[in-house]
């Protein structure tokens, strides 16, 4: 794309390649902020990963400022939460297609030698900055290991809970800005964070000639579509989005509709950060 507002990545062209800060998994680029260090990517996790991870022992950590999600896309991916220091055991949720993870800083999560994931797992996960992953420079500043210990100390007083959504399971409600599209809300703006929303847009949706552009609600905002199509317009230029498409821009791009056409030949399901994709009036 030659806007420089705009940056589109059709991630199935993009090839895999190894992680350097989490050993086994690999991963696909898709944004990088280099003065925060947030990054939005897809992670791929091999099957029976975390033999070689902590040398075979648990581990639970929670990080100071960092704020993670994460959407799993496909496959299992063990994970354990943990709610205090005395909680040895914590509680085991399986990541499966369609999980929605919104993880704020002090979190208490971690990892145990088994169960190991059956299938492998691919996530589309994002960040707002660095030291979330153990091999990362930032890694000793940003995140705090918590040891099995009763009488470990730590800075914080009390972990916040992770929250966990299995996003098939939620009604989808009417959008509040576009008539006949639909949203589930996933997370509200904090910690530096921006919303998180799935929007549907039917098939047979059109917009009318009030309908101008896409509104931006961020300085970055971004989708990514996990089915169905979508037809947005740029500076002239069309952009036919397909699944694992992905889409950022700023308030710099002009992104619209192309007026009295449909926008989507099957219809579009789009994670959304920082937008709802609203249809803005002229």
């Amino acid at each position: 794309m030659t806007d420089p507002g705009l940056q589109h990545v059709r991630t199935d062209e993009v090839d895999w390649i190894d992680d350097p800060d989490i050993p086994g998994f690999k991963q696909k680029i898709l944004s990088r902020d280099d003065e925060t260090g947030a990054i939005t990517r897809l992670w791929f996790v091999p099957p029976n990963w975390g033999e070689d991870v902590f040398d075979g022992k648990p581990d639970r950590h929670y990080h100071k400022t960092v704020v993670e999600r994460g959407f799993q896309l496909y496959g299992d991916f063990p994970h354990w939460e943990f709610n205090s220091i005395e909680d040895f055991d914590g509680d085991l949720y399986i990541f499966k297609r369609g999980l929605f993870m919104d993880r704020p800083p002090g979190s208490l999560h971690g990892l145990r030698p088994e169960p190991r994931s059956q299938a492998g797992a691919v996530i589309l996960y994002w960040n707002t900055g660095r030291g979330a992953s153990i091999k990362e420079e930032a890694f000793a500043e940003e995140t705090v290991n918590v040891p099995f210990d009763m009488d470990v100390k730590v800075e914080i007083n009390a972990f916040t809970p992770c929250r966990l959504m299995q996003t098939d399971s939620l009604s989808w409600q009417p959008h509040p800005d576009v008539e006949g599209w639909k949203i589930k809300p996933l997370a509200d703006a904090g910690y530096g964070a921006d919303t998180v929303d799935m929007v549907f847009i039917p098939s047979d949706w059109r917009p009318s000639k009030k309908d101008a552009g896409v509104e931006f609600t961020t300085g970055r905002p971004w989708l990514y579509v996990v089915t169905g199509d979508l037809l947005v317009q740029t500076d002239g230029s069309e952009i036919e989005l397909r699944p694992n498409d992905y889409l950022r821009w700023s308030s710099s791009a002009n992104i619209s509709f192309a007026n009295d056409r449909d926008v989507s030949e099957t219809g579009c399901v789009a994670i959304c950060s920082g937008n709802r994709l609203t249809a803005v009036k002229s």
